[in-house]
């Protein structure tokens, strides 16, 4: 057989070795599920459109805070400039650490206030941008069914990517709406053992209603990734071997599964205020004539709302074979590893909200609300009260400077916790000049007793000259209880259990843009003490950091535009106190392109654009636990990524498609193989990847 061929087959086993995996269990009933539901729900949605011609009018918000109030998104769907450039990765952050495996990886943004922590659950920290949560969820109303469908595919032999995302969108009648969204990622990677693939989506749908309205989703993420802890030797990178023929260190498997329920409905009470409207009518000769009328607006005065929302992270980690000399321990089995994590939080919110639209006094609106929070943790039963197994016995093995501990077959049980917040929140989101909004809330009861937050921050539009310019500035204040995963943790190589106090972090920045016609310049500075800040040494265990740990970040854009050529600049200079909180100095991205019409028809992008961050003691991913731990032995950086590009949309068919060469200098930069994305993991060479995207309103 070719080493093409075999390469092919190793990758098509790849799902079949997950069959074990709880996140694959039901992943093919899940997506013939899920297919039945797009069909249900366009079949509904089209019978319940009319055949008359009606103005596309689609609106969008989220519901990002605790007490789901709504904040209204701007739809860029469809938007073609720099549609390229688009991907998981390239959205979460300008540059990430990550495997090599551009598509699907294991990531943490390398700059400081992009990274997200939306679960708590340290063991999903390295899959945040591929994970949907209800706050992520974009509710629609539709004038008519929106759709959108786009596929995007790497060019090569033996390395085959592929994306594909749907979106499907339309109300019933103006007040019911109902959607769907749903990705899929797949990606062999150039080097052995990485890998992977991402089914992920969300199913959505609300109620809009004069007095009482309701938003509900149902979200999932399921992944699953080839681990292979780098090259053994980085300097083969340079040799006469094949990417996908360079030994690495590992052959395990990685498996994350993350689902979530949400429903959020309120009443309002309400006030009625008339006012004049002008109505088209069709008079007694049959010419259209416009009338006035009086029309009524329901004001609301007080809003009682509740919202219920449940999620369930799990994370597995496989190696069916034992991998000799690259973990220094193993607790349970020195021939193979079966790793789990589990966390289940059920959450539930009441809150009561003085609307702002009726207070025509004083313009603010204000907010009570009470949260209660129940985990459950996943957790092995037999440990004796040190945190070790019971009855544990040395293991003397064939490998040097091992230690093994052999135990029992585990048995897992669940730790439960209950948490009780109290909150409020002060806010004015309407007017033409100022708005703000402060909130915070505290434990009042439960495991995370005592901690706290206290957010702010102000923002206004102000006039200067012919253009407008935007200052915001914002602040907060954390008292942050440590993950029941960072106190307490057993698997085969890695084990601890801690007493880490409560993480204090306090954060100011401020933001300022004045675009204008030919120049928009935007300036965001930020700066964030961290007290009792938690990381992950380098044996890949956490750590709480003794002293301080300030991170200052200046993120700077100015982007230069004429009627034919636009130069994107984005530089983000960050300055950190400490080694336990690596983070390079500069980090730059730069994007030249020509923008026109042709044909009166169809759109045109063509241009070039790097990214570039220089050397630092970047983090090492740990396949074990999915963590990026702190190494000051090896640095990376110092190399452009240069990707050219040739973006096109036809406005008649509501059609966008591209072509993309990326990295395109590794053709005459070979000699200089130092384009590491960590220690150890290399970059993808150069890739040719195409793809197009159609958008349907009928």
């Amino acid at each position: 057989m070719r080493k093409a061929d075999a390469r092919m087959c190793d990758y098509c086993d790849f799902s079949s070795d997950f069959d074990h995996l709880p996140t694959y269990q039901t992943s093919i009933l899940l997506k013939y599920k899920i297919g039945i539901l797009v069909c249900l729900l366009a079949s509904a949605v089209s019978l319940a459109a009319k055949e008359k011609t009606v103005k596309t009018v689609i609106r969008t918000w989220q519901l990002p805070s605790p007490t789901a109030i709504a904040d209204t998104v701007q739809f860029t769907d469809t938007a073609y400039l720099n549609y390229p450039m688009h991907g998981v990765q390239n959205d979460y952050s300008i540059s990430s650490a990550y495997n090599g495996n551009c598509l699907v990886s294991p990531i943490q943004s390398r700059l400081y206030f992009d990274r997200q922590y939306k679960i708590d659950d340290i063991f999903a920290s390295a899959y945040q941008p591929y994970i949907y949560t209800p706050q992520d969820v974009r509710f629609f109303n539709t004038t008519t069914p929106y759709s959108s469908i786009a596929y995007n595919k790497g060019f090569t032999t033996m390395h085959e990517e592929n994306e594909i995302y749907f979106l499907f969108t339309g109300n019933l009648n103006r007040r019911i709406n109902l959607g769907t969204q749903l990705n899929y990622l797949n990606s062999v990677g150039h080097y052995a053992n990485q890998a992977g693939k991402v089914f992920n989506g969300n199913v959505f749908g609300s109620y809009n209603g004069d007095h009482y309205s309701l938003q509900a989703a149902f979200t999932f993420a399921n992944w699953s990734n080839f681990e292979n802890g780098g090259l053994t030797n980085p300097g083969d990178l340079d040799g006469a071997l094949q990417p996908e023929d360079l030994p690495v260190n590992l052959n395990a498997m990685s498996g994350y599964r993350y689902l979530a329920g949400y429903l959020n409905h309120y009443y309002s009470i309400s006030v009625e205020r008339p006012y004049h409207d002008t109505i088209e009518v069709i008079n007694a000769d049959g010419r259209r004539e416009k009338r006035d009328t009086i029309k009524v607006n329901y004001v609301p005065v007080t809003t009682f709302a509740h919202t219920f929302e449940t999620n369930n992270s799990n994370r597995r980690y496989v190696e069916k074979t034992a991998q000799q000399g690259f973990y220094g321990t193993y607790y349970r089995n020195p021939n193979t590893t079966n790793d789990s994590t589990d966390v289940l939080t059920i959450k539930n919110t009441l809150s009561v909200t003085f609307e702002e639209e009726f207070n025509r006094i004083l313009k603010f609106g204000a907010t009570v609300y009470a949260i209660n929070e129940c985990q459950r943790f996943l957790r092995p039963l037999n440990e004796d009260a040190s945190g070790m197994f019971a009855d544990y016995q040395p293991f003397t093995g064939p490998w040097v400077n091992t230690q093994i501990h052999l135990a029992p077959d585990t048995l897992y049980g669940y730790q439960w916790t209950n948490n009780t917040f109290v909150g409020g929140a002060l806010y004015k989101n309407r007017g033409k000049w100022v708005h703000y909004g402060f909130d915070g809330d505290v434990c009042v009861l439960g495991y995370k007793l005592g901690e706290f937050q206290v957010n702010g921050h102000i923002d206004g539009d102000f006039r200067v000259g012919k253009d407008t310019m935007y200052i915001r500035a914002s602040a907060f204040v954390k008292n942050e209880t440590p993950s029941y995963y960072l106190q307490h943790f057993a698997s085969n190589h890695f084990r601890w259990d801690n007493d880490f106090q409560k993480t204090y972090r306090f954060y100011v920045g401020g933001e300022i843009a004045y675009p204008t016609r030919w120049v928009k310049p935007q300036v965001n500075v930020g700066f964030e003490n961290l007290t009792r800040y938690i990381y992950f040494g380098a044996d890949g265990l956490p750590v709480q950091h003794e002293d301080n740990v300030q991170v200052l970040s200046a993120d700077v854009r100015c982007d230069l535009t004429t009627p034919w050529v636009n130069l994107e600049n984005h530089v983000v200079y960050q300055w950190t106190s400490d080694a336990a909180m690596p983070l390079p100095a500069f980090t730059l991205y730069h994007n030249l392109y020509y923008h026109g019409t042709w044909f009166r028809a169809m759109d045109a992008q063509i241009g070039v654009d790097m990214r570039y961050f220089t050397s630092y003691y970047a983090p090492l991913l740990n396949p074990a636990t999915g963590q990026f731990c702190v190494q000051n032995t090896t640095r990376v950086g110092n190399y452009p990524i240069l990707n050219v590009y040739a973006n096109f949309y036809v406005r008649s068919l509501h059609l966008r498609f591209f072509a993309h060469y990326t990295h395109f200098n590794h053709l005459f930069m070979k000699s200089n193989p130092t384009y590491f994305a960590m220690p150890g993991y290399p970059m993808n060479p150069d890739i040719f990847r195409a793809g197009l995207a159609w958008h349907f309103y009928k």
